[in-house]
């Protein structure tokens, strides 16, 4: 049995790839509020309140992962809405509503050859628009209103090409949890093979991704398959309680860290737009004598590309070690123009900017999961970012600025993450992160230097 454990913990978890799935998700969620209040006070008088709220969200999703194709289509709507009104002894009435919606459309294809060579292309866009109004009206009718709508448009693009791919090894991870524990109670009648090990995995990276409206349905799907996978291959003495509690318990907590394996390289291009329209109008009136008025309305649009090198290493070693590596070199660009117009008065002006940065990031952490509950990591990142250009116009006068600024931060963080179970789990961070600023490279004086240091410790407990 000792043998037979050890070569379990052996099994090499970078070798795993999920096999083909295509998966399909509908989400909808949903609430509605309300309320009405009546209140008698001596001073400063009786209110009456009423409120109503709602909002309702949706989203698609459509997963293909295989060999040679990984795709996903995903798309989003939201609605929302709320009012509210109250009305006291002195005859003021106030009346406010808020009224949003928003939709997003996103696509992603990734094509490999049998080399591991990728390209992909995808994008993205979509609207929110906000509507607000607020009034107020008095005993003597005089009123204040303001109005104000905002809408927001994006899109954007993004092409890659690359070497390499990251697998998501964490249910080959949840097997050798579950054959391990099964050798510790003497459940299995002989080995497995490094073959078994990979197929019980696939069947269980299967039986997941399988959609059912009734989670206890699929829990007893899940279960069942697993079993039969074992009862097949002739892998269990007999289907006792010491089986199915191991069962079990791996089955709900062998899979709570994600696990993965792989590198990859890839150049990236992501141009990205985004266009805001902003309108506002506020009214106050005093009813035979006179009343004034403010309308104004604005429009901005913002044009960014990024052209990235990005580097990703992922590495399970010894089954309770992770390394995780990433690094990226990005160049970005930004344009912004904007108008301002004064509807009364006519009054415009026009404003834009441009900046050119260089970023580059690098990141390591180092991943212990003792047991099936617990994970602890030390991670160290870095940031430096380099503005080497910015210009910026207003009403057609250009302003440039050749001051180049440099900022470098370097952090460390040490965390830990304990599942006690469903109900309760514990989590405790710490970090220390210094940030140096250089504001003009060509004046080396002018220097920054931050260091923060701060910690977190979490629990949450479900009564329910």
């Amino acid at each position: 049995m000792s043998s037979m454990a050890q070569e379990y913990k052996n099994f090499d978890l970078s070798k795993y790839y999920t096999p083909d799935i295509v998966r399909n998700q509908l989400d909808f969620s949903g609430s509605g509020s309300g309320a009405a209040n009546s209140t008698e006070n001596t001073y400063p008088g009786n209110t009456n309140d009423q409120n109503l709220s709602g909002n309702l969200n949706s989203s698609f999703s459509n997963t293909v992962n295989t060999r040679s194709l990984i795709r996903s289509l995903n798309a989003s709507l939201s609605l929302g809405g709320n009012s509210a009104s109250s009305l006291d002894n002195t005859k003021i009435n106030r009346y406010g509503e808020n009224l949003s919606n928003g939709v997003n459309i996103g696509a992603y294809y990734q094509l490999y050859n049998t080399n591991k060579q990728f390209i992909s292309f995808g994008g993205s866009g979509g609207y929110a628009l906000r509507s607000q109004r607020r009034s107020t009206t008095d005993s003597l009718d005089r009123s204040d209103s303001n109005n104000y709508n905002n809408f927001y448009g994006m899109l954007s693009l993004n092409v890659r090409a690359g070497i390499g791919r990251i697998e998501n090894v964490t249910d080959a991870q949840q097997t050798v949890y579950l054959l391990d524990a099964f050798t510790k109670n003497k459940v299995l009648n002989r080995d497995l093979s490094e073959n078994e090990i990979f197929l019980l995995s696939q069947k269980i990276s299967l039986v997941k991704n399988k959609r059912f409206l009734d989670s206890r349905l699929h829990l007893m799907d899940e279960i069942s398959q697993v079993d039969t996978f074992f009862m097949s291959n002739n892998l269990i003495t007999k289907q006792d309680a010491r089986y199915f509690t191991t069962l079990y318990d791996i089955w709900l907590y062998g899979d709570k860290f994600e696990r993965r394996a792989g590198q990859k390289i890839e150049l990236s291009l992501t141009p990205y737009f985004t266009n805001s329209y902003n309108y506002s109008k506020s009214t106050y009136t005093i009813p035979t004598t006179t009343s004034s008025n403010y309308e104004s309305n604005s429009n901005g649009s913002n044009v960014n590309y990024q052209l990235s090198l990005l580097y990703q290493y992922e590495k399970p070693f010894l089954q309770k070690w992770q390394h995780s590596l990433s690094a990226s070199l990005n160049g970005n660009y930004t344009i912004y123009s904007g108008t301002y117009k004064n509807v009364l008065t006519d009054e415009k002006a026009n404003n834009s900017n441009s900046t050119k940065h260089i970023y580059l990031n690098a990141e390591y952490t180092l991943g212990f999961y003792p047991n099936t509950r617990t994970n602890l990591y030390a991670k160290v990142n870095e940031v430096t970012t380099c503005l080497f250009d910015y210009s910026q116009s207003l009403n057609n006068i250009t302003t440039s600025y050749d001051q180049k600024s440099l900022t470098n931060t370097v952090g460390f963080e040490l965390g830990a993450y304990y599942y006690f179970s469903p109900q309760l789990r514990v989590t405790a961070s710490a970090t220390i992160r210094n940030r140096h600023y250089i504001e003009d490279l060509t004046d080396l004086s002018k220097l920054d230097n931050q260091f923060n240091s701060s910690f977190s410790i979490g629990c949450t407990y479900s009564l329910f």
